[in-house]
């Protein structure tokens, strides 16, 4: 069954976009205030996102210590390298590439240890009731199934799925992020997640 026929529609763990207000400034015009020179815009640009940026970082490395200092580092880097900066209209999205990127540095023997930290620390996250909009229901039952199908997902499918529904990041974006051969591998990924997920719902 295609994904798009999934029962569970894109919607259901898609956050309240709250942070998306009328009034706010589109993330390209923000991005090029930013990298003009403008102190507040970098500002704006951190409120917005450390948030969601501090949960991400947990979610990698379960190390508060760690999350805070590569945040900032982030921003610290961005507000010293902005004239060298290219346009972007996904700023949260550059944001995460980002401090993935500084996370994996910052951290002793990385790259010896990557199999191994993603297999033993996972990439965990559940659903809140807030968080969940779907096409049907789901009674507290239900949202609890739900969350232990996700616990029991694998390390890579666990992170496909919340870049997905959670981060609202398209495939491209995905495939970026979790350094996948392709669209495709990407795809059938995010197929093989769901379709763990669609079967526990029964």
């Amino acid at each position: 069954m295609p994904v798009s026929h999934f029962t569970v529609s894109k919607r259901f763990l898609i956050e309240k976009k709250n942070a998306r207000s009328v009034d706010k400034i589109p993330d390209a015009a923000l991005w090029d205030q930013f990298r003009s020179g403008s102190d507040a815009a970098l500002i704006q640009v951190y409120e917005q996102n450390f948030d969601r940026l501090y949960a991400y970082g947990m979610r990698l490395t379960r190390d508060e210590s760690l999350t805070q200092d590569g945040i900032q580092e982030v921003f610290f880097d961005l507000k010293r390298l902005r004239k060298k900066l290219g346009p972007t209209n996904h700023i949260r999205f550059y944001l995460l590439k980002c401090l993935k990127r500084k996370l994996f540095r910052l951290r002793d023997g990385w790259e010896q240890r990557r199999v191994d930290l993603a297999e033993r620390e996972g990439f965990g996250f559940e659903l809140s009731h807030e968080q969940i909009l779907i096409d049907q229901q789901l009674d507290g039952e239900r949202i609890e199934q739900l969350n232990r199908a996700i616990a029991e997902l694998s390390p890579r499918k666990k992170e496909i799925i919340y870049y997905f529904f959670y981060e609202d990041l398209s495939y491209a974006e995905i495939r970026e992020l979790m350094g996948l051969d392709s669209d495709h591998t990407t795809r059938n990924l995010m197929y093989k997640a769901l379709a763990f997920l669609r079967k526990a719902l029964g």
